[in-house]
């Protein structure tokens, strides 16, 4: 890409009268273009084009159909060229995720994932901030529920013209009129976005120690309440269930799963704050891998896994009375 396209894009992007729908393209090439940038031309390009990029995320409205403009942020090189506008990066996309639809929310949970990861010490200052907002998700565990077991109709609609707010349909090509478009829950509504929650939260708390006891103690209730969900009994059996359900179930049962890697990592490193629930603990355990389908063979293994950390700690004794049940190879397999 040609220095000079760089406030050939500005210039668009910032244009108020130019239609979004446009701008959606612009922004789509812009994504495509960057594996042709220059490693000397990204100080430049930071420079123009990241005010615009975060002027667009926090100005325009979020749609709740498939759309990922977050993506330009996630295909930028993470070299030192971007250290000093991480902060302003991560805050922002951070308070996206509060307002966002399902696809951005969790690309934006990836990013912070992987600018945290390379930039920790530059990131100090937003550990508290996505602590307060990872123990809001989990707070709102009982309205995913409600959503999913009330859920009657697919997800895939008819959206008239939503294949232009799609990111397949952001370059130029001839009209396909009316397709269907996936319309999508809120990001504080999806469990999508829950399980992306719990890596993020402990790579902060491995770097910030300091802000580890309090979060925990307000974590944990929520964290074992979120273990107990269970859909609807008659839904999980039904063969005449919707395949939007059984993929909504499948979405509850990955998030349990990474909850409960979560809850092995605080009975490694918090124990004496889980022995009051360790009765609790055990059950929740053995009721997850119960239901677990038989099928999703990668999410029983990431339990087995979780379940072997938990039984490492002082918390194994609540285990003993539920030893049989355990090694039941319905269980198990």
């Amino acid at each position: 890409m040609a220095i000079t396209n760089f406030e050939v894009f500005a210039t668009r992007l910032r244009d108020e009268n130019l239609d979004v729908r446009l701008k959606q393209t612009i922004a789509h090439e812009l994504c495509e273009s960057l594996e042709y940038i220059q490693l000397q031309d990204y100080s430049r390009f930071v420079a123009l084009l990241w005010p615009v990029i975060r002027d667009l995320l926090v100005k325009m409205p979020p749609i709740f159909v498939s759309s990922a403009p977050e993506q330009i942020i996630q295909r930028i090189p993470h070299s030192e060229v971007f250290r000093p506008i991480v902060q302003e990066v991560v805050t922002t996309i951070m308070s996206l995720v509060r307002i966002e639809n399902e696809e951005n929310a969790v690309v934006c949970l990836k990013i912070i994932y992987e600018l945290h990861r390379m930039y920790r010490q530059v990131l100090e200052s937003v550990a508290l901030p996505f602590l307060s907002l990872a123990t809001d998700i989990y707070r709102n565990t009982d309205q995913m529920l409600r959503a999913m077991d009330s859920a009657e109709t697919p997800a895939s609609l008819s959206t008239p013209n939503a294949n232009l707010l799609s990111p397949s349909a952001m370059s130029p090509g001839p009209d396909t009129g009316d397709v269907a478009a996936k319309n999508l829950p809120k990001a504080m509504s999806s469990f999508k976005v829950l399980t992306e929650i719990p890596i993020i939260v402990v790579s902060i708390i491995q770097t910030n120690r300091r802000h580890a006891d309090s979060f925990v103690t307000n974590i944990i209730p929520l964290i074992l309440h979120m273990l107990e969900l269970n859909p609807k009994s008659s839904m999980l059996h039904s063969d005449t269930a919707h395949q939007h359900w059984r993929s909504v179930h499948a979405d509850l049962i990955t998030a349990q799963s990474k909850t409960l890697s979560f809850l092995a990592f605080f009975a490694r490193g918090f124990t004496t704050q889980l022995l009051p629930s360790q009765d609790r603990i055990a059950r929740l355990t053995l009721q997850l891998l119960c239901l677990c389908p038989s099928e999703a063979t990668a999410t029983r293994k990431e339990m087995l896994i979780a379940t072997r950390h938990i039984v490492s700690t002082g918390i194994r004794k609540a285990f003993v009375p539920l030893a049989d049940k355990f090694l039941d190879m319905n269980v198990l397999v």
